[in-house]
C-alpha cells in the first residue's frame, strides 16, 4: 500500500474527490427530474414470463394471461389499458389506435419507477382464425380531463376455435368500464394525489387506495369504492403538510452533508499533504535501515555538500524511527525528515527492512503488510452494510409519512453508500486484480497501479453481469453484491498469498 503516498497518486485522487462532490451536487439539485420519460407496456404469458403465449383457445372458454405496465414518467400516471380484437386488415400503430369497441378496459395508478404485473382472464365467443388480440396503453390527460392513447401497443395472434359445450354469453369479454360518477370521482382522487406528489409528500398510501377503489369500483362495489375515494380526499392536506416539511429537511440536510463532504475532502487532502511522509515513517518505525551511499558519501563530503560516511556507518543499525526524531535524525523537522528519508530509499541510497518479518500466512494476512487486504475487506464490509442499512431505512421512511430524526439518519447512511459503493464498483475489483497480478510493489509505478485499478474494474462489472444474466438469479441486488464480494475476496486471497511468498523468497535470499 506504500504506492498510496505517492504525491501523483494523491493529486489524480484529490480531482476524483473533486469530479465527485460536484456529480453529488448535480444529483441533489436536480433530484427527481427525468431527463426522458416513458411508459412500459408488456404481454407476459400465463407464468407471469415472456413466452408461453397460447397459440389455440377454445371459444367460450377464458385463459389467462398477464399484462405488464411500468411507469417511468417522474410523476405519478393513471394508466388505462384497453383489449381489443381484430383481424390482418387491422390497422393499429404508435399514432392510430385499433377502430373497436375494447372487450376489456385494465386501470392502474403508478408511482414513478413503479410497475405492476396485472393477470387478466380473457375469454372470446366467436371462432375465429388469426385473429389479432391487440393491448393498447391510454394515459389520463389532467388538463383535458380524459384519456388520450400513449402510442404503446401490443399484440397477439391467436385461433379460436369452436367449442361442443354451449355457452350462454354472445360476443366477447365484458367490459369493466366504470360508470361517469365513479370516473369524475377517481379522476378528483388522482389529481389530489397529483398535488400531494408535487408538494413532495409521500403517495404510496393514496395510490394504494385509490387502487383499491378502481378495483372495487371495477367490480360493482360502489359503496366500497366511494368510501375509498373519500379516504384518499381527505388525505391530501396531511400529506401535502408532511411533504412541505419533508421537502425543507432534505434541502437543508443535502447542503450541510455536501459541505461535511466537501471539507472532509479539503480537510484530508490538506492534511496528507503535509503530513503523507510522517505517517509513511509511522508505518515502518520499527523497521531498520540500511544505507548504500557510502561512496557518495564520501564524494558529498569531500565537497563539503552532505554527509560523511562515517556517520552513515553510524546509522547502520538506526531503525526508521531514530532517523525521524532521534539523536540521529536527517533534520530536526520530522516532516522534513521523513520526507528526506523516503526520497532516499527511492533513489536506491538506503533501503529499510524489517527485522522481524511474519512466519506464518495467518500472521501474515493480518499485519501491515497486508494492509491492501485490511483496507479493502473494511470498505467492502462497510459498503455492504450501508447498502442494507439504507434499503431497510429507505422503506421505513417511505411506510411512514413523516419522520424528524429518521430522514437524516437515511441521507447520511445514503451518502456513504455512495462513496463506498463506488469504491467498491469502479475500484476494488481491479485493484484486487492488479495486486494478485503483480504483488511486487516495484513491478508497476503508482499512477500505473490506479489506472489499471479503475481500468480493469469498469471492465471486470460488467462481466459479472453478464454472467449473472444466465444464471437463475438474474441481475439483481443481493446477487449482485454476493458475486462482486467473492470476487474482490478471492482475488485478495490470492494477493495476500503471493506477497507472502514473495516475502519469504526475499527474507531467504538475505540468509
Amino acid at each position: 500500500m506504500s504506492w498510496v503516498f505517492d504525491e501523483e497518486v494523491l493529486a489524480v485522487l484529490a480531482a476524483i474527490a473533486v469530479i465527485a462532490i460536484v456529480f453529488a451536487v448535480s444529483q441533489a439539485l436536480y433530484a427527481g427530474r427525468v431527463v426522458e420519460p416513458f411508459s412500459e407496456l408488456g404481454l407476459l404469458g400465463s407464468s407471469g414470463k415472456i413466452g408461453d403465449y397460447p397459440r389455440n383457445v377454445a371459444m367460450g372458454l377464458p385463459f389467462q394471461l398477464n399484462i405488464y405496465v411500468g411507469n417511468h414518467e417522474g410523476k405519478v400516471m393513471y394508466y388505462r389499458v384497453l383489449v381489443k380484437v381484430g383481424d390482418k386488415s387491422s390497422i393499429v400503430n404508435a399514432s392510430t389506435p385499433l377502430s373497436t369497441e375494447p372487450i376489456m378496459d385494465v386501470r392502474v395508478v403508478l408511482e414513478h419507477n413503479s410497475s405492476r404485473i396485472i393477470p387478466i382472464n380473457i375469454t372470446l365467443y366467436e371462432p375465429m382464425i388469426n385473429a389479432r388480440l391487440v393491448f393498447e396503453m391510454w394515459i389520463y390527460d389532467e388538463v383535458a380531463g380524459v384519456f388520450k392513447y400513449h402510442g404503446r401497443w401490443n399484440q397477439l395472434w391467436i385461433n379460436v376455435t369452436e367449442n361442443a359445450a354451449p355457452t350462454s354469453s354472445q360476443g366477447h369479454s365484458r367490459v369493466l368500464s366504470l360508470s361517469p360518477s365513479i370516473e369524475s370521482k377517481v379522476a378528483e382522487a388522482y389529481a389530489a394525489v397529483r398535488r400531494a406528489e408535487e408538494a413532495g409528500g409521500d403517495i404510496r398510501e393514496m395510490s394504494t387506495l385509490l387502487n383499491s377503489a378502481i378495483e372495487a369500483a371495477s367490480r360493482g362495489d360502489l359503496y366500497v369504492a366511494e368510501k375509498l375515494l373519500e379516504t384518499v380526499l381527505s388525505l391530501e392536506p396531511k400529506v401535502v403538510e408532511a411533504g412541505i416539511e419533508l421537502s425543507r429537511l432534505k434541502l437543508y440536510t443535502t447542503v450541510i452533508g455536501l459541505v461535511i463532504a466537501s471539507s472532509t475532502c479539503i480537510g484530508l487532502y490538506l492534511y496528507l499533504r503535509s503530513n503523507i511522509w510522517l505517517l509513511w515513517a509511522k508505518a515502518h518505525k520499527k523497521w531498520r535501515v540500511i544505507w548504500y551511499g557510502k561512496n557518495e558519501g564520501k564524494r558529498n563530503d569531500q565537497k563539503g555538500n552532505g554527509k560523511s560516511s562515517t556517520n552513515l556507518d553510524h546509522r547502520r543499525h538506526l531503525s526508521v524511527a531514530d532517523m525521524i526524531s532521534g539523536p540521529m535524525a536527517l533534520n530536526s523537522d520530522p516532516r522534513a525528515a521523513a520526507k528526506e528519508l523516503h526520497r532516499m530509499v527511492k533513489a536506491g541510497v538506503a533501503k529499510i527492512y524489517d527485522p522481524s518479518p511474519p512466519r506464518a500466512f495467518s500472521s501474515f494476512l493480518i499485519s501491515r503488510y497486508n494492509a491492501s487486504f485490511i483496507l479493502a475487506s473494511l470498505a467492502l464490509a462497510l459498503g455492504i452494510i450501508c447498502i442494507y442499512i439504507s434499503e431497510s431505512l429507505r422503506v421505513s421512511v417511505a411506510a411512514s409519512r413523516f419522520h424528524p430524526l429518521l430522514y437524516p439518519l437515511s441521507a447520511a447512511i445514503m451518502l456513504m453508500r455512495y462513496a463506498l459503493g463506488s469504491i467498491i464498483v469502479l475500484f476494488l475489483p481491479g485493484y484486487s486484480l492488479v495486486e494478485a497480478l503483480y504483488p511486487g510493489e516495484g513491478e508497476l509505478s503508482p499512477l500505473e497501479r490506479l489506472a489499471l485499478s479503475i481500468g480493469l474494474s469498469l471492465a471486470l462489472v460488467p462481466l459479472i453481469g453478464l454472467i449473472l444474466n444466465y444464471t437463475p438469479w438474474g441481475i439483481r441486488l443481493n446477487p449482485t453484491i454476493i458475486a462482486t464480494t467473492l470476487l474482490i475476496v478471492i482475488l485478495l486471497l490470492a494477493s495476500a498469498y503471493r506477497k507472502f511468498m514473495l516475502l519469504r523468497s526475499r527474507a531467504s535470499a538475505s540468509h
